[in-house]
């Protein structure tokens, strides 16, 4: 029976006794609200459960590093975060839900060449596998030919997912690296040339479902020196420049001519012809 092998971590089981004492309690009060924690107290205690598992033998293995259905299989770029130097990869893509087991295990043997993990937003619940805000943890695992690449994430509140790991930590195909609840997405990352049997609906089991045999695959390209964040290019700010008053035109000074004063008299002076006859007389 798989569940005399279920094994459950302390801080589900701690959970999980404060629920059922809620529910023992409250049920006195009113049978509805007891019922409500004891459902409470059930799914604590399903996505706080693990389970023994036996990893094949094999070199070269890749296995599942969680339990659930196959979502997508395809060629992505591989993020950053992993600093594997290749273009391009194989992506498998594993959706669990939150009542799946929460071990999370290593997916081939060999040495941790980079391990990061993504915070996340504390209050994200969120059903978008690409969502900026889950919490996500980038793991590069290399042997001497090879190297795979795992991107686990989950969301929502609460301790969800914890990785015990630290770069140059040794690690075996199948063995548990951490713990990952209620359930959420894991993507597998396999060298160009790898071969996967696996289709889009299928399920896997965390530590024993096999991905591929790199065995034959050509030997994978080598891991970046060092993780350089995307730079954030800010926006150049051009400042219009301030708009100029037109200048305002002069406007025409009216020069007032005076008028001649009509009291001022001009003396005229008067010249008149001499008479003959009044010569004549002098004479």
């Amino acid at each position: 029976m798989p569940w005399f092998r279920a094994e459950f971590d302390l801080e589900g089981l701690g959970f999980g006794g404060l629920a059922l004492v809620l529910a023992i309690i409250l049920g006195g009060l009113h049978w509805i609200l007891g019922l409500i924690f004891l459902i409470v107290f059930g799914i604590i205690l399903l996505a706080s459960r693990d389970a023994e598992r036996t990893p094949p033998n094999g070199d070269d293995l890749v296995l599942a590093p969680c339990d659930g259905v196959v979502e997508s299989v395809s060629s992505v770029a591989p993020p950053r975060e992993l600093r594997w130097d290749t273009p391009e990869v194989t992506r498998i893509r594993i959706s669990s839900s939150p009542f799946s087991v929460n071990g999370v295990r290593a997916s081939m043997t060999g040495n941790v060449e980079s391990f990061l993990v993504e915070p996340g937003a504390p209050a994200t619940l969120s059903t978008d596998p690409d969502n900026p805000n889950l919490r996500e943890a980038f793991i590069l695992i290399s042997s001497e030919d090879h190297a795979v690449g795992l991107r686990i994430a989950t969301g929502g509140t609460g301790p969800r997912l914890d990785i015990d790991l630290e770069p140059g930590d040794g690690v075996r195909a199948g063995r548990k690296i951490g713990v990952r609840r209620l359930g959420g997405w894991s993507d597998i990352y396999l060298p160009v040339g790898a071969e996967t049997a696996l289709e889009t609906g299928m399920t896997v089991v965390g530590g024993e479902t096999i991905l591929t045999a790199l065995a034959g695959v050509e030997k994978s390209a080598t891991v970046a020196s060092e993780y350089v964040p995307e730079p954030v290019v800010e926006e150049e700010v051009v400042l219009a420049p301030a708009p100029v008053a037109p200048e305002a035109e002069a406007e025409p000074v009216a020069v007032e001519t005076p008028e001649p004063n009509a009291t001022e008299t001009t003396d005229d002076v008067i010249v008149t012809e001499a008479d003959p006859a009044d010569d004549a007389d002098k004479k």
